[in-house]
């Protein structure tokens, strides 16, 4: 591979993606012990304050934007991006210690935990370094060591977490065990970039900076956008509710695997494509048409056993989840495509489309989300943010179309796999006729009965899966 232009993004994608399973199961086994030692009030609080460390740490993800776009250009002076990241991170740092340190009884108030000061700068410190230098693995077209680099945190995450939970830091324990892990392997991601900082010329500094003036403010906007139902929820309700938001949204994350991979191999490729003059269009067609092939199957499986799927996962002490699932599910389907379009602007080097997008977005959900919590409670928040995503997506979606020529916007595997998953909805809820759920192995059975039914149907239905499977095959033994 000479550059992140010539990656096989298929096959990249693929091997990620294999990490993200490994990343999700370690999750989810996480989630479900520590939803349960700690009970929502605890947890929910861990979570509400994570949210403010994934809005507070925007400037540096921004900024890790930036550092992608730029590093993966052909020419591109990485060192100097090195030094710039670097010197950056080290500036946020020291003024986001005397914002929080300032804020100390608010966070704790809010929160519920006694060390939220702390534990939020362990995090955004580690998130600080770990971030940018993710992005320059990315860049270089190495979406697989990205990926697994990001696994190996998680392998260490959950023992860590674990360790100083039951140490008695409780869900405090849960902050440290992230920010100890996310350290550990930022020497991993070095060794393979093999680059080391220089102090940035003011050439490559302007070069950054017209692409982070944008990136940055986009960043924050987004994130806010992502976990505004989080803070909205746990500032004018409690962190119980939160709580129950939280595992719900979780039972979601499988819908994000490969949508993730692939995003972050499309920028780097349409970026170094474009920087030499070559067409992007089919990379962008291709990832559209596989980016929902693991969110449809999760939002018809939510669909056919939403209450046992909740109750059997995580206990009845998080029965009210169960309104926030199915929403979330849906949510999942139509983020899924409107992240291919998001990751096609940066590629573009249109940040500044990418930032309008996200505004307007968050207004919409800001505005909807406190009316519809007002007037219906809970479940508003999540309607409002599908209501939000779906504008989002048409907005991203007419703004690449506008600009790439013969982009297939509603590909034909997009309906293939909806078929699928409706036949794989109609044979969980035959099989719901005959198993009733007891336990973990009933539960199994059926996520696994659904999971069989998806893939069958799809191989049987669709002849580009068929081919497009055949060919990974192809790629990984050659």
């Amino acid at each position: 591979m000479t550059g992140a232009g010539d990656m096989n993004l298929g096959l990249e994608s693929l091997k990620g993606f294999s990490g993200k399973v490994l990343q999700a199961v370690l999750g989810f086994v996480g989630t479900i012990i520590f939803a349960r030692v700690l009970g929502p009030t605890d947890f929910g609080g861990y979570y509400f304050l994570l949210s403010m460390i994934f809005i507070a740490d925007r400037p540096l993800r921004g900024f890790g934007k930036a550092v992608e776009k730029r590093y993966s250009e052909a020419g591109a002076s990485k060192s100097e991006i090195f030094g710039a990241t670097l010197l950056t991170s080290a500036l946020i740092f020291v003024i986001a210690g005397f914002i929080v340190f300032g804020l100390h009884d608010i966070l704790v108030q809010e929160t519920n935990l006694e060390q939220a000061p702390v534990v939020f700068m362990a995090i955004f410190v580690a998130l600080g370094i770990f971030f940018p230098v993710q992005k320059m693995l990315g860049a270089e077209g190495w979406v697989s060591k990205q990926t697994w680099n990001d696994t190996l945190r998680s392998v260490f995450t959950l023992p860590l977490q674990l360790w100083l939970v039951l140490a008695g830091f409780g869900a405090a324990g849960m902050g440290y065990g992230l920010a100890a892990a996310t350290l550990l392997v930022i020497p991993v991601a070095l060794h393979f970039l093999r680059v080391r900082p220089t102090i940035p010329s003011k050439a490559t500094a302007v070069s950054l900076w017209t692409y982070a003036r944008y990136s940055t403010v986009s960043a924050l906007v987004g994130k806010a956008y992502d976990r505004f139902d989080v803070l909205l929820l746990g500032t004018l309700l409690t962190t119980g509710i939160v709580g129950n938001y939280e595992v719900a949204y979780k039972l979601t994350v499988p819908a994000t695997f490969l949508t993730s991979v692939i995003g972050s191999g499309l920028t780097p490729k349409v970026s170094n494509r474009r920087s030499q003059g070559q067409k992007v269009s089919a990379d962008v067609s291709n990832a559209i048409s596989y980016s929902s092939l693991f969110s449809i199957p999760v939002l018809f499986g939510t669909l056919a056993i939403p209450e046992v799927l909740i109750r059997t996962t995580y206990g009845s002490e998080y029965s009210g989840a169960g309104v926030f699932l199915i929403g979330l599910a849906l949510y999942q389907v139509i983020y899924s495509q409107t992240l291919m379009y998001q990751h096609t602007l940066s590629g573009l080097n249109l940040p500044e489309v990418r930032l309008r997008i996200n505004a307007v977005t968050l207004g919409i959900n800001l505005i909807l989300g406190i009316l519809l919590l007002l007037y219906i409670g809970a479940v508003g928040v999540v309607i409002a943010t599908i209501i939000a995503e779906f504008f989002r997506y048409v907005m991203s979606m007419l703004s690449v179309n506008h600009r790439l020529e013969s982009i297939n916007i509603l590909p034909q595997t997009l309906f293939e796999q909806t078929f699928a998953g409706i036949l794989m909805f109609a044979i969980v809820e035959i099989g719901q006729w005959r198993v009733t759920v007891q336990s973990w192995i009933h539960l199994g059975f059926l996520v696994v009965l659904g999971g069989v039914a998806y893939i069958v149907a799809l191989v049987m239905i669709s002849p580009s899966f068929r081919f497009t499977v055949l060919s990974l095959y192809q790629d990984m033994i050659r």
